[in-house]
């Protein structure tokens, strides 16, 4: 275009009349029916908004560009100058490349003492990041100070930085922004030819700042297009020298108090809050503009419309109304306070669901939820509204979040990045696996991996790839719990027969079936890939070959398809910019992995620009760009410590320590972010906060912002501010949700109403009547038998409820073993008593336990062996005592007890008696099994007075013959059937405490009920506990004694200690 422009300025204090007056702007065509309208937004959030509204106006949008207004810039330069580069190498991510170019010059660091210094005994990852962090600085040095680029640029600087920029634009790309700004203005004004080039009209549209040097670059080019500015201004009166109380009163402690009583407040919200947008007004009324205005006064039928209605007159609360005027309590102003984000988002689900049902015409996109930290708040939405019932479903759509928190693929990536740094731990080796790309590339399935973990534990890998990574670190232990071995042992136990033989020093570990096999070999296809990352992960590399690397690590480690296909095309794209960025810096040096990590990872931590205003719930960042119109807006997190943020600022940064009016402040902008964000509430402000520690329920602040905002309303009105306030309980299922007393506590979630109490207000029994009788008709097996009478509450709750309570399994062991648990000792001592019974010597059954990954390492595991050697040595020469030279075949009885089939394989000895042992001492459940096994043999055919023996390390009991062991067997079973049918109160430990005791019985029971510091009582079992939650202290009396007799009297009476 040729000729001349203009500069338009319009205000406006509604978004939605701004675009208005924009699509009426633009009804007047272009001279060019093929140039593009261009407009610069804030963000994502502005474009999307902005779209749908021309859209909604104009039937379509099309050959509209939305750009950032540092994209419009370059746009312009591009279009305007010769040679400008199409990517700027003064951006913040380029200049940390460029910077740090400059900081492996050692001759121009050792120019500047505390830099030289500072980078003497400095790592790779310290030069990085300081080059961030100047890359940064000099950006907001381009935007904010750009008389002292000039003075860099000039060498009149006496500062390292500028010693830093000097050589940094005398060695590469000297383009800035700055200097293109100047070459386009001198162009423009010398040569009118490229003039033409200048879009005939361009439009900026809501954007909250900008810096001056970029208004005076604006102003500049109205003289040869239009310029249109949109701009939000939430007042219609002129507000530029107001200022709030805090600052009025410094600056009355600071200067003359007479001269400063001039300055008002106006509106006190407006006056604290809008700082940057006062700044920012203050700058544009010094533009020479052409100004109009869109505005349009809040309606004040609410308190949300009655604070807007302020804010937009420049008054406060009350002034010219009658005093104490009350607005209604319409809900249009809540304050929530709860117990931490997660009940914070719990409520906001439940205020939801209320207000869906009062008001048909409310929909989800019609609310918008803003939080300071959405990876914060990220997996709580998705645990509440993700995992919400189909009828209390609400469409949810989370924005700003980076690839990293977005898609677990990424983090696990990351994962994999860190391990040849780590000493390969057995959980953080297998923790990849639970991705599943990686398992589809791998052909492992879900379930696969419970069973990969319990060979881990089984094998006793801890950690190394293998004995060299021992030997790395000096340590004598050898490489028994290395993952070599313990993959060596899974793959021989697939080649071997299952025995006791080593071969090539390696225990196999035998297979159950061909499946295992094969699982088996696709694990240690994963294992050696990974093995392999740490030679490719290894040593100094240009950018370039470190993005090829970490492709190829895609390629080998994640399986593509739909699912993860749009997190590793976010990797591999953030890789490709990676490479892009350092080549336009020109860097050509080489770093090691954690420094072109460390630039990934702040990639793939940026917001996407997805999920916004996409027919669901919006849940964003509360910053700027965000606080679009809503019928509601709700801000969670609004906590003292979290909002506004403080200024984080490192010690060398020069803008904070010779600060102008108009530098950005974060605490300043956080500011104002609020206050857009209650002037962009169309008819309901929702704002919550952690007014409760989680822990111990003392009292947390709220942002200062929220109590400014009810100070305001309790000066400005007779309501009180507590009066919109509602303290929510700790927890979602608290009785004060569904009691009714309070009509702001409801919950939609029937399924936390908690059941009706007793008069007493105690805990309701876990059956109201017993269940039916369960059919044992067709057979009841020894072994289920013996597992009812080890924990008759557990059978009850998982054989008839459903429930299951077991723990699940922790994390992987990391470390060697220095002390073996009860288990791990059982298992130690059946090898060690096979191998006795071998007649094997104790150092080759040290071998053969160190093989099989059972002993700690070193002196400790030998000294292990040896006192489990000697604790068996007894119970050997009790078992050959009574060997057989030839075993008798085991004894398959079917029994009929009282109308029930009662099932049982025995092992009977020459003698017609039972044998049998246990590797540790002699417990409750021993007895149990070995006694019914007795009585079974006792009630068959030709079995009567039949002797059996058990045998332990410390003793041996012999059973003697049973009267009536059919009787016996009938009242076990009769147990069996109604422990299935209501809480039976018998537990075995303390039942054979209160049987077996010389003293007080009663006493000796409590004992073992309650347990102790080294030993766990029955009563802190879970099944217990919930079976009988009802019960008071008098629980191991009646039945129970009586339970305790009839079980274990007999049992008693037909035992001897012999031997």
């Amino acid at each position: 275009m040729t000729g001349t422009g203009v500069l338009y300025l319009c205000y406006g204090n509604r978004l939605e009349a701004l675009a208005e007056r924009l699509v009426r702007d633009q009804e007047e065509p272009l001279a060019s029916a093929l140039a593009p309208e261009l407009i610069a937004v804030q963000g994502h959030a502005v474009a999307r908004w902005l779209s749908l509204r021309l859209a909604t106006a104009q039937g379509i949008v099309a050959h509209t560009e939305l750009l950032f207004p540092a994209e419009l810039l370059w746009r312009l330069f591009r279009r305007v100058l010769a040679d400008v580069p199409q990517v700027n190498s003064f951006s913040a991510e380029a200049l940390t490349w460029r910077v740090l170019t400059q900081l492996n010059n050692d001759a121009l660091v050792s120019r500047d003492d505390a830099l030289a210094g500072y980078l003497r005994n400095a790592a790779p990852l310290q030069y990085w990041q300081l080059a961030d962090r100047l890359g940064r600085l000099f950006e907001q040095y381009l935007i904010y100070r750009p008389d002292w680029i000039r003075r860099f640029e000039k060498g009149e600087a006496d500062h390292w930085q500028g010693m830093i920029w000097q050589q940094m634009v005398a060695d590469g790309d000297d383009r800035h922004w700055l200097k293109l700004a100047s070459d386009l203005l001198t162009d423009l004004r010398e040569d009118p030819g490229r003039r033409a080039r200048l879009p005939q009209r361009i439009s900026l549209f809501a954007l909250p700042r900008l810096s001056s040097v970029y208004l005076e670059l604006l102003a500049s080019l109205s003289a040869y297009c239009d310029i249109h500015l949109y701009t939000l201004n939430f007042s219609q009166t002129y507000w530029a020298d107001i200022v709030s109380d805090k600052e009025k009163a410094r600056l009355e402690r600071d200067s003359d108090p007479a001269a400063v009583g001039f300055l008002e407040t106006g509106n006190s919200l407006l006056a604290s809050m809008g700082r940057q947008g006062r700044e920012h007004f203050a700058q544009l009324v010094e533009l020479d503009a052409l100004e109009d205005d869109v505005f349009s006064a809040p309606s004040p039928h609410n308190l949300l419309g009655q604070l807007q209605c302020d804010i937009f007159h420049l008054r406060e609360g009350g002034s010219g109304q009658p005093t104490g005027r009350d607005p209604p309590a319409d809900g249009s102003v809540e304050l929530h306070v709860c117990h931490g984000p997660m009940r914070e988002v719990e409520v906001l689900h439940d205020q939801l669901l209320d207000h869906f049902q009062r008001d048909p015409s409310l929909t989800p996109a019609d609310i918008l939820v803003l939080v300071p930290e959405v990876e914060t708040y990220a997996p709580y939405i998705e645990a509440v509204f993700g995992a919400a019932a189909e009828e209390k479903r609400i469409p949810f759509r989370v924005a700003d979040r980076g690839a990293q928190g977005q898609w677990p693929l990424v983090e696990t990536f990351f994962a994999l990045l860190d391990l040849p740094r780590g000493r390969f731990d057995a959980d953080a080796v297998s923790a990849p696996l639970d991705e599943p790309a990686l398992r589809r590339c791998f052909g492992l399935s879900e379930s696969d991996i419970d069973r990969i973990h319990q060979w881990i534990r089984d094998t006793g890998i801890r950690w190394g790839v293998d004995g060299d990574d021992v030997r790395a670190l000096d340590l004598s232990l050898g490489a028994d719990h290395t993952w070599r071995n313990g993959s060596d042992r899974l793959v021989l136990g697939q080649a071997l027969p299952d025995s006791d033989v080593l071969f090539g020093g390696i225990s196999p570990w035998g297979m159950a079936d061909a499946a295992e096999a094969r699982t088996v070999g696709r694990l240690c296809s994963y294992l050696e890939q990974v093995f392999a990352l740490r030679g490719r992960l290894s040593g100094t590399h240009s950018v370039a070959d470190w993005a090829e690397r970490l492709n190829g690590l895609l390629d080998r480690f994640f399986a593509s398809g739909p699912e993860s296909e749009p997190a590793l095309r976010a990797v591999r794209d953030a890789l490709a910019a990676s490479t892009r960025t350092a080549a336009h810096a020109g860097y050509e040096g080489a770093v090691e992995l954690e420094v072109f990590r460390r630039d990934l990872v702040r990639r793939l931590a940026m917001p996407g620009r997805g999920h916004f205003l996409s027919g669901a719930v919006t849940f964003a960042a509360l910053a700027p760009g965000r606080c679009l119109p809503a019928r509601f807006v709700c801000l969670l997190g609004m906590n003292d410590e979290d909002f506004p943020r403080r200024d984080v600022r490192c010690g060398f940064d020069l803008i904070r320590l010779h600060p102008r009016t108009g530098d950005r402040r974060q605490r300043d902008e956080d500011r104002q972010v609020f206050l857009e964000a209650l002037m962009s509430a169309r008819e309901r402000l929702y704002i919550s906060f952690t007014g409760r520690d989680v822990r111990d329920d003392t009292l947390k602040p709220a942002s200062v912002l929220v109590s400014e905002l009810r100070d305001y309303i309790d000066r400005s009105y007779a309501r009180s501010s507590d009066s919109l306030t509602v303290a929510h309980p700790m927890q979602a299922f608290s009785p004060r949700y569904f009691d009714g007393h309070s009509a702001r506590l409801f919950s939609y979630a029937r399924e936390l109403v908690p059941p009706e109490t007793t008069a007493n207000d105690g805990p309701t029994a876990l059956l109201s009547t017993a269940l039916p009788v369960v059919e044992v008709a067709e057979a009841v097996t020894l072994e289920d038998l013996a597992l009812f009478f080890f924990n008759p509450s557990r059978a009850l709750l998982r054989g008839r409820l459903d429930v299951h309570l077991e723990t699940i399994a922790g994390r992987l062991q990391t470390r060697e073993p220095t002390a073996l648990g009860f288990f791990d000792t059982r298992v130690l001592r059946h090898m060690i008593l096979a191998g006795l019974q071998r007649g094997d010597s104790l150092d080759s059954v040290k071998i053969q336990l160190r093989a099989a990954g059972k002993l700690p390492g070193g002196t400790p595991g030998d000294r292990v062996a040896e006192e489990e050697w000697q604790c068996l040595e007894p119970l050997v020469e009790r078992l050959l005592k009574v060997a057989v030279e030839k075993p008798q075949p085991p004894l398959d009885l079917t029994l009929d007890i009282g109308g029930t089939r009662l099932l049982a394989r025995l092992q009977p000895t020459g003698t017609g008696g039972l044998i049998d042992h246990s590797v540790t001492d002699l417990g409750v459940r021993d007895l149990l099994r070995f006694w019914f096994s007795h009585l079974c043999l006792n009630a068959s055919p030709g079995g009567a007075a039949a002797v059996s023996t058990l045998m332990g390390p410390e003793r041996a009991l012999e059973f003697g013959a049973v009267e009536k062991p059919s009787d016996l067997l009938a009242d076990m079973l009769h147990l069996y059937r109604e422990g299935l049918t209501r809480p039976l109160p018998f537990f075995p430990r303390s039942a054979w405490a209160y049987a077996s005791a010389g003293g007080d019985p009663m006493k000796a029971a409590l004992k073992t009920w309650e347990g102790s510091r080294f030993s766990r009582g029955e009563s802190e079992d879970t099944y217990n506990q919930l079976a009988f939650r009802d019960s008071d202290s008098d629980l191991l009396e009646g039945e129970f004694e009586l339970l305790a007799q009839k079980v274990f009297s007999p049992l008693i009476a037909n035992t001897r200690e012999v031997l």
